[in-house]
């Protein structure tokens, strides 16, 4: 992968870190307190697959799996996620997996920064990106004003 100034990546230890504010890309809240996984509200889309529509709650945790979903998907399948209250999909047309090149799919997290997760039922390749000390600094004098500072 060629070096990009503008990108920060680590690896983040299974476990270690929840999510707790997940947006489609319209903005549209994805965290269901209703349906909790590991004693945290889940990530709550809709999945496709062959023609059936389903509910499907994600576990929240980094690197954990234990989803609960309402239609079994065969290991392998390749699933279309979208958000429950727009529809929109959630598919990342930029992105697919570097593990076995599904397409991946994104959630907005808060701040700019964001998970992408394959689309492969059983493939646990996932990536938190998360914007650079630059792009921060950007938003905070656009947000603040450089005034504040003088």
């Amino acid at each position: 992968m060629p070096a990009d100034s503008n990108r920060i990546e680590f690896d983040v230890p299974k476990g270690t870190l929840v999510v707790r504010h997940a947006h489609c890309p319209k903005g549209c809240d994805l965290m269901d307190p209703e349906v909790k996984i590991h004693d945290n509200p889940s990530i709550h889309l809709v999945l496709k697959h062959e023609g059936k529509k389903a509910d499907i709650h994600l576990d929240p945790v980094y690197g954990s799996h234990e989803n609960i979903c309402e239609h079994e998907v065969p290991k392998g399948a390749v699933v279309e996620l979208f958000c429950p209250s727009c529809g929109m999909s959630l598919t990342d047309p930029e992105a697919t997996c570097a593990k076995c090149s599904a397409p991946m799919f994104i959630l907005h997290l808060p701040k700019g920064s964001f998970v992408e997760a394959c689309q492969r039922s059983g493939c646990p390749h996932h990536r938190v990106r998360i914007v650079t000390g630059e792009q921060m600094m950007q938003r905070l004098f656009d947000e603040v004003g450089m005034d504040s500072y003088l």
